[in-house]
């Protein structure tokens, strides 16, 4: 694009439902999920004093947004254990016994037991073709909601679940 040509060669919008996201832990949360964040990312600053001003200055360290996800939950309760299951790995009630017994469990399909898992979510095309990838390194649980039941409720509505994580940093590549 240049200055006397500011016209992108991309001008379709990014559309909400076109996404894919991929964890190493999770493989029914990825399934159910139906909500997911981009964080954001903030740049630190601060103020060099002088006698007559303040003056703003940029810092080197960033910080990011939490990394927050919806899903359904199936009857099994399957999506909101397996998120559960991991939280119990990182700070198990009981024992060390007991931490040692849920991250084998939680990490039978990762090479090394770990509390941290990475994630990737794929953003997708208006045609359903891959565009860019995030890659988050280091992942882990922060917070898993409540699981709300409703008499009041029509046996049609779906019982959903938030998650909210911490991650160490993240990359977007295309694909």
């Amino acid at each position: 694009m240049s200055a006397l040509n500011r016209t992108p060669s991309n001008t379709n919008f990014l559309q909400p439902s076109k996404f894919i996201l991929a964890f190493n832990r999770l493989p029914t949360v990825q399934y159910f999920c139906q909500t997911v964040n981009l964080p954001g990312v903030s740049l630190g600053s601060w103020d060099y004093s002088t006698p007559l001003l303040d003056v703003p200055i940029v810092s080197s360290k960033l910080s990011y947004n939490e990394f927050k996800i919806t899903f359904y939950i199936d009857e099994n309760i399957s999506s909101w254990n397996e998120l559960y299951k991991w939280f119990l790995s990182i700070a198990a009630a009981g024992n060390v016994q007991d931490r040692s017994t849920f991250t084998s469990l939680q990490n039978k399909n990762t090479p090394k037991p770990s509390m941290y898992s990475d994630a990737s979510l794929v953003i997708m095309s208006a045609l359903n073709n891959p565009l860019r990838r995030i890659d988050f390194y280091r992942m882990f649980p922060i917070s898993l909601s409540d699981i709300q039941f409703d008499t009041t409720q029509s046996a049609d509505t779906v019982i959903t679940a938030d998650a909210v994580f911490r991650y160490q940093y993240f990359d977007i590549t295309p694909t």
